[in-house]
């Protein structure tokens, strides 16, 4: 009898194992599923960061183009530049200018050099406090 008792005590042991070991298993696939999650916010912020850049770099060459291939220099103040195509039409560029003429002696004729300095900015994520806020920005000198 005493053998019957024991025996029927120890029958629900498996099941609590059971339960535990599933219990364990889901708590782990919760990590793993917001570590994923996390990881890919985090490779999408930084596609756009290197799209920023780029965006940035091409404002700079656009800018340059404006001042140095033109016959006659454009300088505006400031310009914001069209939508870029697709998926790129949340990147935002805005390209300023700012000149100065200079006499400088050792230049051949008249001597006036104009010095242009050309920021280029790329924004994306709207609002600077949000969290997949983006911003690039490259400046250049150049003289003509």
């Amino acid at each position: 009898m005493n053998r019957g008792l024991l025996k029927q005590a120890q029958q629900g042991f498996a099941l609590i194992a059971a339960i535990v070991l599933i219990v364990v298993l889901a708590a782990m696939a919760g990590f793993v599923a917001s570590m994923v999650g996390g990881q890919s916010a985090g490779q999408q912020l930084e596609r756009m960061s290197g799209v920023a850049d780029m965006a940035a770099q091409t404002g700079m060459e656009w800018g340059a183009y404006k001042v140095m291939r033109l016959p006659v220099a454009s300088c505006v103040s400031s310009t914001t530049l069209p939508a870029l195509p697709g998926s790129l039409g949340a990147m935002k560029v805005t390209v300023t200018c700012k000149w100065f003429s200079t006499t400088e002696p050792l230049v051949p004729g008249p001597g006036t050099v104009t010095v242009y300095q050309i920021t280029a900015k790329a924004t994306a994520g709207g609002n600077p406090t949000s969290p997949d806020y983006v911003e690039r920005s490259k400046t250049a000198v150049f003289s003509r």
